[in-house]
């Protein structure tokens, strides 16, 4: 990949990111920590140096991932942004946003509705970084994305301590399944969803549902999984390494509005029917 942007200035990028990581750790831990299994939270609650946490470098996808030990973040990005930076329009309105404190929670944003924000708003590549941070700090925490809908469980609960603290984030990834997962949220009870956010054993979440709300709960949660992870595989995840420069921006955008979870919300209807609940918010 061309260097566009140096090592020095990256590693200024990441002094800056790292500070932000120890406050989105700490915020998160008194906010979550109650959720989080004892292990991770005795983990986050005693790290003396965050500055290897944050990896910046080129693995071939502009989206950021984490794990248990490292946030990675993707300077294959860089090479997109050169370009974006071509475009007439781009920075046209430094001040253009695409929510405020009345709709980061649930809104209309799509990767579509991003991809003209960082045009208009002349983007940087600390910027992008900064957008994506929050989410994959929540993942390193312990939520968990190993399906379409703990991804909107994660982005749900990165929403909701953006709000609280006004913490930046992007307000636009995972649109469909945050609004399945805020629903969810409705149906179960923010606690339980909260909870559910840090289990990563999905024969646990079942238990754990069917323990404290019943199997119905449990049934509707395992065919609601099953469904958005089957059109999200298909359709969007399976090529996410095939998501670089340009091209890859307009790819992961088609992709995904191909996605279709209109019989995840049928199966919500006929669980309120059978438990008398009408709760059908954020569709």
């Amino acid at each position: 990949m061309i260097k566009i942007t140096t090592k020095n200035e990256l590693d200024k990028i990441h002094k800056k990111l790292t500070l932000t990581l120890e406050e989105y750790i700490k915020s998160i831990v008194i906010k979550y920590g109650r959720f989080i299994p004892k292990e991770r939270f005795t983990y986050l609650s005693n790290i003396k140096d965050y500055s290897n946490i944050i990896q910046i470098f080129d693995y071939s996808s502009i989206n950021g991932y984490a794990n248990n030990k490292y946030i990675s973040l993707p300077l294959s990005a860089d090479k997109a942004f050169d370009e974006l930076k071509k475009m007439p329009n781009y920075g046209s309105n430094k001040n253009h946003k695409v929510y405020d404190n009345t709709n980061l929670i649930i809104n209309n944003n799509t990767f579509m509705t991003y991809i003209n924000h960082v045009i208009k708003k002349g983007m940087t590549l600390e910027e992008y970084f900064a957008d994506l941070l929050l989410h994959e700090t929540m993942h390193f925490c312990g939520s968990g994305g190993s399906t379409a809908l703990k991804e909107g469980i994660n982005e749900l609960l990165t929403r909701k301590i953006a709000l609280e603290n006004s913490f930046k984030t992007s307000g636009c990834g995972y649109p469909k399944e945050v609004r399945i997962a805020y629903i969810l949220q409705q149906i179960f009870g923010e606690d339980t969803i909260n909870q559910i956010a840090f289990i990563n054993n999905e024969l646990d979440i079942l238990n754990y549902l069917e323990d404290t709300i019943g199997k119905e709960a449990s049934d509707l949660y395992l065919d609601i999984a099953s469904i958005m992870n089957n059109e999200f595989q298909e359709k969007y995840y399976k090529v996410i390494n095939s998501y670089n420069g340009l091209e890859g921006i307009k790819k992961k955008v088609e992709n995904y509005q191909s996605i279709d979870y209109t019989k995840v919300y049928e199966l919500i209807e006929e669980y309120n029917k059978k438990t008398d609940k009408h709760i059908m918010k954020g569709r």
